[in-house]
């Protein structure tokens, strides 16, 4: 195994051991539903969004139309635009057949460690096989999860509180970013926004608090660098 495959395994490790348990969670939640097993199983591995795959099942089991249920899940995903933009620069150096496939295994770990990581490597090939790596670990889980919570989901006391998993998974992803003012300044704008639009309908405040985030982040960046310039 070649280096940049062993980096990418070992930082997206801790990441990806916490999309197990939100597997786990989606699991339950499908076996609660209407959805057959089957048809929710093949969600993670057709859709691979943990959240837009809960409100899919959700909506299906309340009954709502496919227009309400598709488009509810593409709103939701809509903060994967982000995510491509900003690995676009890197992806372009790839080979079109990975370009066109590994877009497939993109989650919020897997953008998160290659953003991260892609800053500091630039050779194409290095870059291309630590995603892999990183992003098919994290996928793993993931659907490991997912079955694990539709074989136990029926054996599990309804007391059993597991939906602690999604945000935990959401502050294991935020908190190593949290490196300095503009980042910090993002995440808490973010925070408030997203509590604030809460009542938009079809988590379109998710949506809205990541793109104040990113324009807070990014005014306080440029007066950051401004002020560096300053003699």
């Amino acid at each position: 195994m070649s280096e940049p495959a062993r980096r990418g395994l070992r930082t997206a490790l801790p990441l990806a051991v916490s999309a197990l348990p939100f597997g786990l969670v989606y699991g339950v939640v499908v076996v609660d539903s209407s959805i057959s097993p089957w048809v929710g199983l093949a969600g993670s591995w057709l859709i691979l969004a943990g959240a837009a795959q809960i409100s899919m099942v959700e909506l299906l089991h309340a009954g709502a139309a496919w227009p309400v249920v598709i488009g509810t899940a593409l709103v939701i995903n809509t903060r994967m635009a982000l995510y491509s933009a900003a690995l676009a620069p890197a992806f372009s150096a790839f080979d079109r057949r990975w370009r066109w496939t590994l877009p497939y295994l993109l989650t919020d770990q897997a953008a998160v460690v290659s953003i991260s990581e892609f800053e500091h490597r630039r050779d194409p090939r290095e870059r291309r096989v630590f995603y892999t790596a990183a992003a098919l670990l994290i996928a793993g889980f993931w659907w490991v999860g997912s079955v694990l919570g539709v074989l136990a989901g029926g054996s599990i006391p309804e007391e059993t509180n597991i939906g602690f998993a999604v945000p935990a998974m959401f502050l294991a992803l935020l908190v190593p970013s949290l490196s300095n003012r503009p980042t910090v300044l993002a995440a808490v704008t973010a925070a408030v926004v997203s509590v604030a639009a809460a009542g938009l309908p079809n988590g379109v405040n998710i949506t809205v608090a990541a793109l104040a985030g990113i324009a807070s982040g990014r005014l306080a960046l440029g007066r950051s660098r401004s002020a560096e310039a300053m003699p």
